[in-house]
C-alpha cells in the first residue's frame, strides 16, 4: 500500500502496480521455508514493530516482540513500496532505547539465531514542546519526525528528557516550538543543533 503524507495528491494504484504487489506476495509465501538457523548471519531484513513497540534494554535484561517481516516492491517514479507478509518473527531490541510502535526497522541475524534491532537513529530533528533553559537537568520532550527535516506535519514519535548540551550553548534558553537536533549520547538525549 501506498502510503501518503499531508500535502500528497492521492493517487490510487495502477492495475500494473496493483498486479506487481500481488505477484511479489504470491512469490514471497510460496518461496521454500529457511530456516533463521540456515540464514546468512548478518542477514538484513526489514520488519514492522507491533503497536506496543519493542522495550529498551534494561541493564543487562533484552526485550523483544513478535514483529511482521516486509518485502520491498519496485513502484513508481524509481521508489519502492513496504509490503507486510504473513511471516512473523521474534526481533530483540539490545539498545537503551524503546523501539517505537507500528515503525518500519532494520534487522540482523547473530550467529546464535537471535534477530536484533539495528539502530540508525542515534540523531533526530525535532520541535521542543517546552522551552529549554541551557542548566535543566530533567529536560523536555521532543517531538521528533520522519523525512526532511522540514516535514513538521508528519511526527514520528516523542522523547522525554532531553537537555541541552554544553557545547551547544552555556547560557540562555531555546523556545517552546524551537526545531532542533538531538542525539543520544551514552543513553541520555541532547540538543545538539539549533536555530541561531
Amino acid at each position: 500500500m501506498h502510503r501518503y503524507r499531508m500535502g500528497q495528491t492521492f493517487r490510487p494504484p495502477t492495475a500494473a502496480e496493483s498486479a506487481a504487489h500481488a505477484d511479489a506476495l504470491e512469490g514471497f509465501r510460496r518461496r521454500p521455508p529457511v530456516s533463521q538457523d540456515l540464514a546468512p548471519v548478518g542477514q538484513t531484513i526489514i520488519v514492522k514493530t507491533p503497536a506496543d513497540g519493542i522495550d529498551a534494554r534494561d541493564d543487562t535484561t533484552i526485550s523483544s516482540a513478535v514483529c511482521t517481516r516486509c518485502i520491498e516492491i519496485d513502484a513508481a517514479d524509481s521508489t519502492k513500496t513496504l509490503v507486510e507478509t504473513d511471516e512473523e518473527l521474534r526481533i530483540y531490541n539490545i539498545h537503551p532505547a524503546a523501539v517505537a510502535g507500528d515503525s518500519f526497522v532494520s534487522t540482523a541475524l547473530l550467529s546464535d539465531g537471535t534477530r536484533y534491532v539495528e539502530r540508525d537513529d542515534e540523531v533526530h530533528f525535532g520541535k521542543l514542546g517546552a522551552t529549554l533553559t541551557y542548566n535543566d537537568a530533567t529536560g523536555v520532550t521532543v517531538t521528533i519526525w520522519t523525512g526532511k527535516p522540514a516535514a513538521v506535519t508528519s511526527p514520528a514519535r516523542t522523547v522525554d528528557n532531553v537537555v541541552i548540551s554544553e557545547l551547544l550553548m552555556t547560557s540562555g534558553e531555546l523556545a517552546n516550538g524551537s526545531a532542533v537536533r538531538i542525539q543520544r549520547i551514552d543513553g541520555k538525549w541532547f540538543v545538539v543543533g539549533a536555530p541561531c
